[in-house]
């Protein structure tokens, strides 16, 4: 017995699909890495797999009633690695269930958009909203709609458009993603205050200066044998000042600084708590940017 039409549409689905992979993979006007190249090609392979065991397996019977709406194993594999592919690869605009397309002849299925990119600002809604209600209304018309005889140029030319819409629509998401991760975008996270508990009003004094110099103070681990407490400074970047307070763990009090103008710097320190606040009150605080280039403390500027 012959393929049913309804499997040779599927089957005219697939291979159309599969040639719109191979035109992207090989495209020199779409940037595309090597990955997403080589995982276009795959798709490509696995759809024409999938064609034809769908264009020469026969129809399963059952007490001498054709089953239409079913698929062979070789098909059905060929196509549920390929969407697999594409999960994995979101960059070559092949939505997750692509396949959807394929496999509606046969089963009858609805044709799932891509996930959306919203919430997102009145721009973002305009230009997904555009690619969605495009991309629906090519389900509506053509591609969504199980007929037993399908007009295959029509189909073809559905399909182009339709994977043209999902590529623009991978760029869309490509786009806020990078957006996104722009340092601007991302919280700011307060850091934890410091548990001030058993530090005279003296030591609280110089820790909150050296806070407001741009020092960053925290806890560090306890000091030498253990008798002291100690507290890291960091304006931040490896050209930037860093240090260390030492206070007494029975005391309270401070006892000496270390400050150093970067990891190159030369250490000046001070002893005791009021020559630590002058030490403090006088030092003119670097903070490096994370991505400097600079060779040297003395050639990076803030």
């Amino acid at each position: 017995m012959p393929a049913l039409p309804n499997a040779l549409a599927a089957a005219h689905r697939a291979r159309t699909i599969a040639a719109i992979a191979r035109t992207r993979a090989t495209s020199t006007t779409v940037v595309l890495d090597d990955t997403g190249r080589a995982a276009l090609t795959q798709i490509a392979e696995l759809l024409d797999t999938a064609a034809h065991s769908l264009e020469t397996e026969e129809p399963s019977t059952v007490d001498g009633i054709v089953i239409t709406n079913t698929m062979d194993w070789d098909a059905s594999y060929a196509l549920i690695t390929a969407c697999h592919i594409a999960a994995a690869n979101p960059a070559i605009g092949f939505p997750p269930h692509f396949t959807q397309y394929v496999t509606a002849p046969v089963f009858g299925n609805d044709i799932e958009l891509p996930p959306s990119l919203l919430p997102g600002g009145p721009v973002l809604i305009a230009q997904e909203g555009d690619l969605f209600a495009r991309l629906l209304a090519l389900h509506g018309h053509y591609l969504a709609i199980t007929v037993p005889q399908e007009d295959p140029e029509s189909i073809t030319a559905a399909l182009e458009a339709a994977f043209t819409l999902h590529w623009k629509h991978a760029r869309l998401a490509e786009a806020v993603a990078v957006d996104a991760a722009r340092p601007c975008k991302q919280p700011t996270v307060e850091p934890a205050p410091l548990d001030l508990t058993g530090l005279t009003p003296y030591t609280v004094g110089v820790i909150r200066l050296a806070e407001s110099k741009g020092l960053h103070p925290t806890w560090a681990g306890p000091g030498y044998r253990n008798v002291t407490r100690r507290i890291s400074l960091n304006a931040g970047g490896q050209h930037g000042t860093f240090g260390t307070i030492h206070i007494g763990r029975r005391s309270g009090k401070v006892l000496r600084i270390e400050l150093i103008h970067g990891n190159d710097g030369t250490p000046t320190r001070a002893e005791g708590a009021k020559a630590a606040r002058a030490l403090l009150k006088a030092a003119h605080v670097h903070a490096c940017p994370d991505d400097c280039t600079a060779p040297s403390t003395a050639t990076c500027r803030p």
